[in-house]
């Protein structure tokens, strides 16, 4: 099945891409595109920690969005995909 992923920055930045569209199998998880993705790009984990910003977390940073709803990162591994799901991996923004 295929699926989309879009990142926003500087995840897109570290890793040199804005989306990528993944071949995975049936049945694959959210945390399934997630471990395909850092085996593409060796710098896909620190990418989600906030290399590229002025001060990197010891921890995830983005918002991860299956067709435009959110999921919790803890919630990757139950969460099941179909052919044609859109990914969206950005950094909340906060403000007013």
């Amino acid at each position: 099945m295929k699926i989309t992923v879009k990142m926003g920055a500087p995840l897109s930045q570290v890793i040199g891409e804005k989306k990528v569209i993944l071949s995975m199998p049936d049945g694959a998880t959210l945390a399934d595109v997630l471990g395909e993705l850092g085996a593409r790009y060796p710098d896909f984990e620190e990418g989600l920690k906030g290399k590229g910003l002025r001060k990197p977390f010891d921890r995830i940073l983005y918002s991860l969005f299956v067709n435009a709803r959110p999921v919790a990162l803890e919630q990757a591994g139950e969460t099941a995909l179909a052919d044609g799901d859109r990914i969206s991996l950005f950094l909340p923004v906060a403000g007013g």
